[in-house]
């Protein structure tokens, strides 16, 4: 009898240690453990980034990145979480490089969205990415393609 009420005190020991580092107990925030070059490998550089932020709230949920690789002509676009990391919520990014085809990577994502790539060379590209809050609901285009969204020359 005497083990249980040792081994229930310790468990209550530890508990109250736990909610003592965490405050409230509740869940310490996510830190995204990717970043844009990582994702998109050597030799590519960012150049270009946007905020992506809940339009209600003003809340910051990501953030869209445009990274260009002058050796090799292509670009790449990655959309990383801030917000929600480690819970799957809708997340895209886009890359539409004037000069070859519009690439798109969008779905239920833990960390980002991408990578995406495209041939730049010496021409712009239209690119951008949205992202959802915990419920699906769509928050935020960092940039529309169809009104012409984002533009970068390289």
């Amino acid at each position: 009898m005497r083990r249980i009420f040792r081994r229930i005190g310790i468990a209550a020991a530890t508990a109250a240690v736990l909610v003592g580092v965490t405050g409230t107990g509740a869940r310490a925030e996510v830190v995204n453990p990717y970043t844009p070059e990582g994702l998109c490998g050597p030799g590519f550089r960012t150049v270009d980034q946007d905020p992506i932020h809940d339009a209600a709230t003003g809340t910051r949920l990501g953030t869209v990145y445009l990274l260009h690789n002058p050796f090799t002509g292509y670009g790449c676009a990655v959309t990383l979480k801030s917000a929600y990391v480690g819970t799957l919520t809708r997340t895209q990014v886009y890359l539409d490089p004037e000069s070859t085809w519009f690439t798109v990577d969008d779905g239920n994502r833990l960390y980002a969205a991408g990578p995406v790539y495209g041939y730049v060379g010496g021409g712009c590209a239209i690119w951008g990415g949205l992202m959802a809050d915990g419920s699906g609901v769509h928050r935020h285009d960092r940039a529309n393609p169809a009104i012409g969204g984002a533009v970068t020359c390289f």
